[in-house]
């Protein structure tokens, strides 16, 4: 949340984005995959609504030792050049703004539905209850051009519940 205080509209995206359905089994409980599905309302026209279907992967942990690397643990972790509050992420997002744009790849996929975003939210709700499906989560984002801050969102929750204490 800290990068967002600095973005009014992106504070505000981050706040009002809605969890409303999240998977059973996450990052580390179980696979290493998380499927989504993002609703928002067109930012251009409210009355339509825009979906993302989407599956974040994420590697196994991997471990990476000083001894692999021919440096000490000093040299590479030295308190004094060493940032504590390093922090590392990586996304890739298909959507470059365009209108009527259609991306579709293996794990990503942007449809344009012609009902508001509440009623195509509990149409989903409905259909992935329907099929038990206990892996897809669903998101619901209050500005589609900030979908990617939703997102950071939903896998900041994941994290947190899987890793509390």
């Amino acid at each position: 949340m800290e990068n967002y205080k600095l973005n009014e509209e992106m504070q505000e995206v981050y706040q009002k984005t809605d969890i409303l359905r999240k998977p059973i089994s996450g990052i580390v409980s179980g696979y290493h995959d998380l499927a989504y599905i993002l609703v928002s309302p067109d930012d251009e026209n409210a009355s339509h609504t825009i979906e993302i279907n989407g599956k974040i992967n994420v590697s196994p942990k991997f471990i990476i030792s000083p001894d692999m690397l021919g440096d000490s643990f000093g040299d590479v972790f030295d308190p004094e050049t060493f940032d504590k509050q390093i922090e590392g992420r990586l996304f890739s997002f298909g959507y470059a703004g365009r209108k009527n744009l259609k991306v579709k790849n293996e794990h990503f996929q942007i449809n344009h539905f012609e009902e508001n975003a509440q009623d195509h939210c509990n149409r989903i709700l409905d259909q992935l209850l329907l099929e038990e499906n206990t892996r897809t989560a669903l998101i619901f984002s209050p500005r589609f051009k900030f979908y990617p801050v939703s997102i950071d969102r939903f896998i900041t929750e994941m994290i947190e519940r899987e890793f509390r204490v």
